[in-house]
């Protein structure tokens, strides 16, 4: 009769095998990748990304700053600008007029010669004649007839000498009212020059100023640029080791959500322990997945607690928002993305309760009113997404 041998042995062998083989794993890791380790460089890089996000805000208002710097800059410019063409306006008109003066003084000039010429004629041509005086012109006289006719003469005479005379004083002013005139508008010339002069010196300080603030933005966005692409290959970094972590203990049956306190839920959460963000009365479509899993709601739409928790309201101008909530519950920390917080940062919030409402309009990146994302935080690769859409659709909506 032939026996046949019980099974028990050999699978109490390949259980002990199965357990040593797990116990080789585990010890065959990293002291970093352990589970406590891993949880405390987890909650490390967590702070880190907090400085670093608060790191961006500043910079992001010294980005902001030289920007209104600029703004301002180049407001002055234009107007410098706009006194530097009157200022050569006024040049060309200051030019026309001494043009002119010039010319005029030229023609007074011309007269005032020629009038000296005609003086000189007639006191050589009276000197030449012999021209008596008065008292001779009396005595010599025949009758009174005689007398006044030579009287008549004489005073003739006299009224074209002070004739010439005027003449010659009124050019004589002239002449200096039009060298007064050009000597004016050479003054204003010269400083209307000078007023261009400061205008060049100052548009060229500010124009200096205006490339000083460009310098210094670039150097904040490079900054900016650099600081978010080291803190996402750190986030990367840590978010591969926690998934060899867990795909080494899922795959012998060990609850990896529990011992490492990953970021985000391994399957459903409990009955009653988390809810969809999105109430029941409001509509909802789902979109895409990346980081995050993206959607649309109507704008205004309350967004809730999914579980108990505390939120922390980060910033990202250019990405999730200029502010947006982060969750922080048992079971995973979660940033609600391109939604506005209704709760200030540091609040304890329970199941359920509204900590944020859909945006009107733009919000970050999202053009889209009533537009979000929800994913884990810290945020993940493009792929991280897919590993909670699931999970979140399926979420009880309350």
């Amino acid at each position: 009769m032939t026996h046949r041998r019980s099974p028990r042995p050999r699978r109490r062998v390949a259980l002990l095998g199965s357990t040593i083989a797990v116990a080789a794993i585990v010890v065959a890791l990293p002291a970093g990748g352990s589970a406590q380790s891993l949880h405390s460089e987890l909650s490390h890089k967590r702070d880190e990304l907090r400085q670093s996000r608060a790191a961006a805000v500043t910079l992001g208002n010294t980005i902001s700053r030289y920007s209104s710097e600029i703004k301002q800059t180049s407001a002055e410019i234009a107007r410098l600008r706009v006194r530097e063409v009157e200022v050569r306006r006024q040049l060309v008109l200051n030019a026309a007029e001494l043009r002119h003066a010039t010319a005029h003084l030229a023609i007074v000039r011309s007269h005032l010669r020629a009038a000296l010429a005609v003086l000189r004629q007639h006191l050589i041509a009276a000197y030449e004649t012999g021209q008596p005086d008065a008292m001779t012109v009396i005595l010599s006289a025949h009758g009174f007839n005689e007398l006044d006719s030579r009287f008549e003469y004489l005073r003739s005479i006299q009224q074209q000498d002070n004739a010439i005379v005027d003449r010659v004083a009124s050019l004589r002013n002239q002449v200096r009212n039009t060298v007064a005139r050009l000597q004016a508008a050479r003054d204003a010339l010269a400083a209307r020059r000078e007023e261009l002069a400061r205008t060049q010196s100052a548009l060229t300080s500010r124009q200096a100023s205006l490339a000083a603030a460009q310098v210094h933005k670039r150097r904040a966005l490079v900054a900016v640029q650099a600081n978010g692409r080291q803190l996402q290959s750190d986030i990367n970094s840590l978010q591969s080791r926690i998934a060899a972590q867990q795909a080494v203990t899922q795959g012998f049956g060990i609850n990896s959500v529990g011992a490492i306190g990953t970021a985000f839920p391994a399957g459903a959460a409990p009955s009653g322990h988390a809810v969809s963000p999105f109430p029941a009365s409001e509509p909802l479509t789902w979109g895409r997945t990346d980081q995050g899993v993206d959607g649309g709601t109507r704008p205004g739409s309350p967004l809730l607690a999914m579980g108990a928790g505390t939120v922390t309201i980060q910033h990202d101008p250019a990405g999730f928002g200029t502010s947006y909530p982060v969750l922080s519950t048992a079971f995973g920390d979660f940033y609600y993305g391109h939604c506005v917080p209704v709760v200030a940062d540091g609040t304890h919030v329970s199941t359920g309760q509204q900590i944020a409402q859909a945006h009107y309009g733009t919000w970050g990146n999202s053009t889209t009113p009533g537009g979000f994302e929800i994913g884990t935080w810290p945020p993940g690769d493009m792929a991280a997404g897919g590993a909670i859409r699931t999970w979140l659709i399926a979420l009880p909506r309350i």
